[in-house]
């Protein structure tokens, strides 16, 4: 069984590939501070901050439970620019992603107390049903899964 590095290093990679095939500039900073991928629109310039976040997840009866450690402050401190969140699960020898804003994150860690709060870090166990319902500490995040919106295809 892969180490947690290998896991995490194929989920970013993987949603590098996703990004690069809808016609994104990507990168991985050299220097780590919370950023795991810048993705830019070259025509425009625009850029985006990323971070990935990968779970192989563990198998239940009718799901598989996937989860995750973010730092709280990463979800708290607003950013420019932006911050978003990207959760890669692997099932059924593929990815699944479940991507959201910060802002977005932090109204469910706030006000629907989205995971467990552990020091600095929140604990967030997402459950993938295996028909492709996504929940997380009650609350139905369903509409995130695969919602490149941000990213389309250009």
């Amino acid at each position: 069984m892969p180490s947690t590095q290998y896991i995490g290093k194929a989920g970013q990679l993987a949603v590098m590939g996703e990004l690069a095939l809808r016609g994104y500039n990507v990168a991985m900073p050299e220097i780590d501070k919370g950023d795991d991928i810048f993705v830019v629109q070259n025509d425009s310039g625009v850029m985006w901050r990323l971070q990935v976040k990968t779970s192989r997840g563990t198998r239940q009866k009718r799901s598989k439970r996937f989860q995750f450690r973010i730092r709280e402050d990463s979800i708290q401190a607003p950013q420019n620019p932006e911050l978003h969140f990207v959760f890669a699960m692997r099932r059924r020898r593929r990815w699944q992603f479940l991507i959201m804003d910060r802002s977005v994150l932090r109204n469910y860690a706030n006000n629907s107390n989205l995971g467990s709060l552990n020091r600095d870090y929140r604990q967030v166990a997402i459950t993938l049903s295996d028909s492709d319902k996504v929940t997380c500490s009650g609350q139905d995040l369903t509409n995130l899964l695969g919602d490149w919106s941000t990213w389309p295809v250009i």
